[in-house]
């Protein structure tokens, strides 16, 4: 290998070194870190460790650090050992950022790792016990070794994968399909940077795109950090504003009637003090996914947010008010449907006040004002309370 090539293949893997590292001391510093943010540091990690391994070849293959058949096995089985780590945390990472209640638990997020725990172990164990079996005296590495090498990975890429796409279609998705569908396409990409750079060793292919996907990524999730509730994956009060100001601007060319629902549950205060937190938490959730699910069929487009609270807001972008009836139907009957499914030991209802406004940032406060006083003229009637 040459020696300008060489140098070349080793300054890039460290400016993704450094990228990585800059993700790496800004997740460290935050307060109050969640489970994902953990595993999204664990995954940043491995990526640095692995790009350090993948330094030490290059520098084995021009014959800096002295060619020996230890040197190739050591190297080549750090390769293996932390790209069952990338792939098995990924996998860990993208099933809670999707929602996923059974990844919730440390042992079963162990269970999870397993394949990607006890591939490098048997690949450990056959180095010490028949070092034949995984490189030969020529320092060539045997086709049981890329076996064990991309087994584990490819079924970690080809589950994860599977599972977000079947997600991303689910009608309770709609709102999130963009991020599921990236989730996806992620370790794909990456797949596929890696066979190129396997099959074209001219340039270090593997290490950018690892830092343009990662950075990708990054930013998403920041941007989830901002403007994403974290308790029901909806819109929070931020990303709403935001959504009435760009609809705002697009009025002088895509002049349409906007409706804005107040959705609010009955009882909630009721909820919590007799069944616990948790559960009142459990019953906000189920309220976001009646949202979505009753949204995810109309016609017209909506945006959903929490409020606050109990509280929740849709935008509906129509002119018929006939369908914003059925809407406030349907997001009535759906809700009661989740909470009887769900087995839940008391009755989860909501009320809700709409009113019309024509886009514009001065008549959103005064549509969403008369869309609470609905609101509670509805409450008033059925002698609902919080």
């Amino acid at each position: 290998m040459q020696l300008d090539y060489t140098f070349y293949y080793v300054e890039a893997n460290i400016v993704c070194i450094i990228i990585f590292g800059m993700m790496l001391i800004r997740e460290m510093g935050s307060v109050g870190r969640q489970t994902k943010q953990v595993i999204f540091v664990n995954i940043t990690i491995s990526h640095m460790l692995y790009f350090i391994s993948d330094i030490a070849w290059v520098l084995i293959l021009a014959d800096i650090i002295p060619y020996t058949r230890f040197a190739v096995a050591a190297a080549n089985f750090m390769n293996a050992l932390l790209l069952c780590a990338i792939t098995g945390l990924w996998f860990v990472y993208v099933e809670i950022s999707q929602g996923e209640q059974y990844i919730s638990s440390f042992r079963t997020r162990m269970y999870t790792l397993a394949a990607a725990i006890l591939d490098p172990i048997v690949m450990l164990a056959l180095l010490l016990i028949v070092p034949g079996s995984i490189v030969t005296e020529d320092k060539e590495m045997t086709p049981l070794y890329y076996i064990l090498f991309l087994s584990v990975p490819a079924m970690y890429i080809c589950v994860s994968a599977v599972r977000s796409i079947r997600r991303a279609f689910r009608k309770e998705n709609y709102a999130v399909r963009k991020q599921y569908l990236i989730c996806a396409i992620y370790p794909v990409i990456l797949t596929i940077f890696g066979i190129w750079q396997t099959l074209w060793l001219a340039a270090p292919i593997f290490c950018f795109g690892c830092a343009i996907m990662m950075l990708y990524v990054y930013i998403i999730s920041l941007n989830d950090q901002v403007s994403i509730d974290e308790l029901t994956r909806l819109n929070n009060r931020t990303q709403l504003k935001r959504f009435v100001a760009s609809e705002a601007l697009k009025q002088n060319t895509d002049r349409m009637t906007h409706f804005v629902l107040m959705i609010d549950l009955n009882k909630f205060k009721q909820i919590n003090d007799q069944h616990g937190h948790v559960e009142g938490d459990n019953a906000l959730k189920r309220t976001a996914d009646a949202l979505k699910l009753s949204c995810a069929d109309n016609p017209f487009r909506t945006f959903i947010a929490r409020y606050g609270g109990d509280e929740f807001i849709i935008i509906a972008k129509t002119d018929k008010e006939d369908l914003i009836k059925e809407l406030c139907s349907r997001i009535k009957s759906t809700l009661i449907r989740l909470n009887d499914e769900a087995g839940a030991k008391y009755e989860l209802s909501a009320c809700i006040g709409y009113a019309c406004y024509n886009g514009e940032l001065d008549t959103f406060q005064i549509a969403l004002a008369e869309a609470d006083e609905a609101l509670y003229k509805e409450k008033a009637e059925r002698g609902a309370s919080r």
